[in-house]
């Protein structure tokens, strides 16, 4: 499954590259999200390689959807824009995710960031690699740095929305300034690229305050294979892939201070 994965993302890049650099132009979604023409034509192209090499198996994606009622378990998941926001604007840290999933459990996943020539991808069991350009694929792991605190982290988040500096959207105004104040350093990373940075080692903690199954499937076995821990924003372990929300760390105690810091 992770071969066919890597090939959909292959296959797609030259698309969305070519949507990048021309990009301009963009419609608003029921829920007010905002799409353009490329990320229907990648999410077709990506389904297109999935329909052929595994016609049996379903597919949901952001912008097609899926044929199966009730709650997507087994089956792949397409984002074939993640950052369409960043990818509008220029910003060359959009990303197309593609995750293999049984019982919601996501088994693989592979993020694709055409712009700057890398992928990171990871089966379970396997390893979690980067690959850059035409280099040989690079194993990753965040064994080595383990930042237990917060008032020692660097962390990233990728939006406000939903929390005390933008209450507008989401549940919930997450307190955000608690973590500002109490981090040695804060950053701003484009959505799921900020997560690959944790799994790298290059930051410590990634907050992502609203986020849907196609934003979550292919990062976590990434994660997971890279020793990052994880959780949704209001703590929730398990089924995170329905959680709604993501925060990874580089280990358990500065998952956990940061998820209190967020929800006081």
């Amino acid at each position: 499954m992770l071969n066919i994965a890597l090939e959909a993302a292959n296959t797609a890049s030259k698309y969305s590259l070519k949507g990048f650099y021309e990009a301009g132009t963009f419609t608003r979604k029921i829920d007010n999200t905002i799409v353009t023409a490329t990320d229907l034509k990648v999410e077709n192209v990506i389904r297109e390689v999935l329909q052929v090499k595994t016609p049996h198996i379903s597919i949901l994606g952001e912008e097609l959807g899926t044929n199966i009622e009730g709650e997507f378990s087994t089956g792949w998941i397409i984002d074939p824009i993640d950052g369409t926001r960043a990818f509008l604007y220029g910003v060359p840290l959009f990303s197309t995710l593609i995750a293999y999933v049984e019982r919601g459990i996501p088994l693989v996943g592979v993020i694709s960031f055409p712009a700057i020539d890398t992928m990171y991808y990871a089966s379970l069991g396997n390893g979690c690699w980067s690959k850059k350009g035409d280099l040989a694929p690079k194993r990753i792991c965040t064994q080595i740095k383990k930042t237990k605190k917060l008032s020692e982290a660097v962390v990233s988040i990728s939006g406000i929305h939903s929390t005390n500096f933008d209450s507008r959207e989401g549940n919930k105004a997450y307190n955000l300034s608690n973590v500002v104040n109490s981090a040695q350093d804060m950053v701003f990373i484009n959505d799921c690229y900020q997560h690959s940075m944790v799994a790298t080692g290059r930051i410590d903690c990634a907050i992502d305050t609203l986020m849907k199954p196609w934003d979550i499937a292919a990062i976590l076995p990434c994660l997971t294979e890279a020793g990052v821990y994880y959780a949704n924003i209001n703590g929730n372990k398990t089924n995170v892939i329905n959680g709604g929300s993501l925060v990874s760390a580089s280990s358990s105690e500065l998952l956990d201070e940061v998820i209190v810091a967020l929800n006081l």
